[in-house]
């Protein structure tokens, strides 16, 4: 194999590693545990996404959950810095507008103080991208949850620990949003408690 060659070979290798993968790890999000992230481009914009839990001190994976999503963007998971933590506060300056959150957010979901995280699923359309929310347990293991997955499904903007409740505020049609309020009945359940259109 000649120069030329192994140059192409390298220049392809790395455009596909660019293009279709991506592992980053995170020690940032979390005072006690780092989120290894990995990105793998299947075919068109499908993709799989894993998240590796790792116990802080010890090192030690706790867990690996593996999310399969239909729709990525090219954009997405592309850059491990476009993450944000509620926990220690982690791109709190980020913009997030037209409901464009970040890639995996660490945060509490169930105001139970344990912390959850999201892992965008979908990037979307005008409403913004799509989530899976995992919720820790009293065993430091994250569950799926359905309700937030496939119910609240966008990131809220508000999260009010008082009222134990989270907004979300979406696009509904050219001229309005639609302001929704989900309120943390146990550590698990959730429930609509307003739902209205805003100009």
């Amino acid at each position: 194999m000649n120069v030329i060659s192994v140059l192409k070979y390298l220049t392809l290798l790395v455009f596909s590693y660019c293009a279709y993968g991506q592992t980053c790890l995170h020690k940032n999000l979390s005072k006690s545990l780092d989120y290894q992230v990995s990105f793998e481009r299947t075919k068109n914009d499908s993709c799989i996404i894993s998240v590796t839990v790792i116990k802080k001190d010890s090192n030690i994976s706790l867990q690996t959950v593996v999310i399969k999503s239909e729709f990525i963007f090219e954009k997405d998971f592309q850059d491990c810095a476009f993450t944000r933590s509620y926990t220690t506060h982690v791109n709190d300056d980020h913009n997030n507008a037209d409901n464009q959150f970040e890639d995996f957010i660490v945060a509490d979901f169930n105001f139970d103080g344990k912390e959850d995280f999201a892992v965008k699923r979908d990037s979307g359309g005008n409403g913004g991208s799509l989530y899976s929310y995992f919720i820790q347990n009293d065993n430091e293991k994250f569950e799926l949850n359905d309700y937030l997955t496939n119910t609240m499904v966008y990131f809220p903007i508000i999260f009010n620990k008082k009222k134990l409740t989270l907004t979300t505020l979406v696009h509904a049609n050219a001229y309005q949003r639609n302001r929704t309020i989900y309120k943390c009945d146990s550590k698990t359940t959730w429930k609509i408690v307003s739902e209205k259109l805003e100009n």
